[in-house]
């Protein structure tokens, strides 16, 4: 198969990858806030800020990876979905942007480059990458099955 550069549609590449990383931030936020209300309600008043600090500081750490993962991979079925011809290589070109993405923030945020961070950028590329195939393989088998075709 070959796979033309000029068919990838750049702004929804760039864009679902940075989205990636900005939902992986924002959703923690969000049940992060969900539990500050929660123990707002609880204690009739003002949260405890100690134990939001430490939900968050538990939570988050744990949770944005695997989000990250799981965006890339739907976010790059999603650009696969929609992109004629090149799905496979955009859906690539996502989990590569999101994998850099990622660490260029672990590395402005003051993190290190580890076994976690190499072991990662692969992953996250190979799910981009497998984003990709399955959408094509969802466009292709939609076509298959559609008599107008």
């Amino acid at each position: 198969m070959s796979y033309s550069l000029s068919k990838i549609r750049w702004r929804r590449v760039l864009g679902a990858a940075f989205a990636v990383i900005a939902l992986s931030f924002l959703i923690p936020i969000v049940i992060i806030t969900v539990y500050a209300f929660v123990l707002a309600f609880q204690a009739r008043g003002a949260p405890d800020q100690t134990a939001i600090n430490h939900f968050a500081a538990s939570v988050s750490p744990k949770l944005m990876p695997w989000l990250e993962m799981v965006l890339t991979l739907l976010l790059a079925f999603r650009v696969a979905r929609r992109t004629e011809g090149a799905s496979i290589i955009s859906g690539l070109i996502v989990g590569i942007l999101a994998g850099l993405l990622s660490l260029a923030v672990t590395l402005a945020f003051g993190g290190r480059l580890g076994l976690h961070n190499s072991l990662f950028l692969p992953i996250v590329v190979a799910l981009g990458w497998l984003g990709g195939f399955i959408g094509q393989k969802t466009v292709t088998f939609a076509r298959r099955k559609d008599p107008r075709g």
